[in-house]
């Protein structure tokens, strides 16, 4: 359903699916997944031509996912 408003399905799911999480005991392992689906997506291309503004967009995820990951839960 949300792949139609997607430029980058490919990894842009499973990131949305770790901001929109919000069980603390289910955060980790979607961020895992996302930050895995961001990371292949960048080695890729390194070895394709790719479009600066996919480059820019997976440089903020990631940057987003590494500030989700430093979260604590509060009481």
């Amino acid at each position: 359903m949300l792949d139609k408003h997607m430029k980058y399905p490919q990894w842009q799911k499973p990131y949305l699916a770790a901001l929109m999480e919000v069980k603390h005991e289910e955060l980790g392992a979607k961020v895992a997944v996302a930050e895995a689906a961001v990371s292949e997506r960048t080695r890729e291309l390194t070895t394709v031509a790719w479009d600066i503004d996919e480059h820019l967009a997976l440089r903020d995820a990631a940057f987003s996912l590494h500030v989700l990951k430093g979260q604590r839960p509060t009481s």
